[in-house]
């Protein structure tokens, strides 16, 4: 078996953002959106075949969202 590597990205807020985020990952990324009295916790678990390739689906994520949590 084949070594992975992982991390787990946890964001928590405003649900109006949460969702809009949500809608924001791209496919084949597994994420879950929980909600937490007025707020949501996103969970997006991101798994690689290497730190490198992990970087870099980690660093797409982050570009994707860094304008969208004001």
């Amino acid at each position: 078996m084949a070594d992975k590597c992982s991390t787990i990205l946890e964001w928590r807020g405003a649900a109006e953002i949460g969702h809009r985020l949500s809608s924001l990952i791209p496919e084949g990324f597994d994420y879950e959106l929980n909600e937490e009295n007025a707020d949501v916790v996103l969970i997006i678990n991101v798994v690689a075949d290497s730190l490198e390739d992990l970087r870099i689906q980690v660093d797409k994520l982050l570009t994707i969202f860094s304008d969208q949590d004001q």
